[in-house]
């Protein structure tokens, strides 16, 4: 693609709109995204049509862009950083021929993976302090900050668990162990306990 091909890709109806009409984001975040891009464009005249798309850069710097990044934070569906992402490795690749977007591009995003991993770090320190409660039992609980889980032991490494947090998901992944050994006087506890076992594991949904 030439430079002047690369000046006709219109940041707002060819990247943005294109990527906010895929299914799956709510529509207030995608209104809001639109919204504030589009008087982004009034303001900075990096349209186009009309405008200087080179000017995006100067967008990408800005205090607007600031606000744009502290909504798609504040989403509560969790989809608006990956929404904004998206858009701008799609700007990237539109316009790797102008320097000056490509480097406001990838400083911001290097600032949106900075804030998911200090957002994954926050929800792991939460659940580690939550877990920390099962040394109660005995338990031995540790936080891995560079593998990004958490692991628990019992009962003489008899029991064995791993927490992490699924950003893509937003759940909660819990891997287990378990192994011992019990005595029963007769069949119908063995038979009893085993249904509570596994009541107890289906409970949750044993993935």
């Amino acid at each position: 693609m030439t430079l002047q091909q690369v000046r006709r890709v219109d940041f707002l109806r060819h990247i943005v709109n294109r990527i906010l009409a895929e299914p799956g984001a709510p529509r207030q975040l995608v209104d809001d995204i639109r919204r504030m891009i589009g008087k982004a464009e009034d303001k900075y005249k990096f349209n186009a049509f009309g405008g200087d798309v080179r000017k995006l850069a100067d967008y990408l710097r800005s205090r607007d862009f600031d606000d744009l990044i502290t909504l798609v934070r504040t989403d509560r569906s969790g989809q608006g950083i990956e929404i904004l992402k998206r858009i701008l490795n799609e700007a990237r690749k539109a316009y790797s021929e102008i320097p000056e977007i490509v480097e406001a591009i990838d400083a911001r995003l290097k600032e949106l993976e900075a804030a998911e991993e200090s957002k994954k770090e926050k929800k792991l320190n939460n659940a580690y302090t939550l877990l920390k409660d099962l040394e109660k039992v005995k338990a031995k609980v540790e936080l891995d900050k560079e593998e990004n889980k958490i692991r628990v032991i019992a009962l003489d490494g008899k029991f064995t668990a791993t927490l992490r947090y699924d950003e893509d998901r937003k759940t909660y992944m819990l891997s287990y162990k378990a192994e011992g050994s019990l005595e029963f006087d007769n069949l119908s506890e063995a038979q009893e306990y085993l249904q509570r076992l596994i009541s107890a594991l289906h409970g949750k949904g044993d993935h």
